[in-house]
């Protein structure tokens, strides 16, 4: 979140997909792992939903911050594809996605133990 935010507040980051609507899909991308990331964190029904606000609730405050710094400007609609984003996660955390974190530390805490 903290490269998110650094990325969301530089006067230019020098990402950009040279298509339409290229911002937005970077938007989307980055919320859906985000929320990929707090999903696999935060395995309850009501835990993940609760991450799924404060995920929204960033990209919120990204964007007014970037309407506070005059180099960058505030768009509604980044809002909405962070909400796209956001619900795109939702939807893989009910597949076995929801287990890679898990499985990823699983298999690190096998290795530690062989020592």
């Amino acid at each position: 979140m903290g490269w998110t935010l650094w990325m969301a507040l530089t006067p230019n980051p020098d990402i950009t997909l040279a298509f339409p609507y290229g911002d937005k899909l970077l938007h989307a991308t980055t919320f859906t792992c985000l929320m990929g990331w707090w999903g696999n964190v935060y395995r309850n029904r009501r835990a993940r939903l609760w991450a799924a606000l404060a995920c929204l609730a960033f990209g919120i405050f990204i964007e007014f911050a970037q309407w506070l710094d005059p180099p960058r400007d505030a768009d509604v609609f980044d809002v909405l594809a962070d909400g796209i984003g956001i619900l795109i996660a939702l939807l893989l955390l009910r597949t076995p996605l929801a287990r890679v974190l898990a499985s990823v530390e699983a298999f690190f805490s096998r290795l530690r133990s062989r020592q």
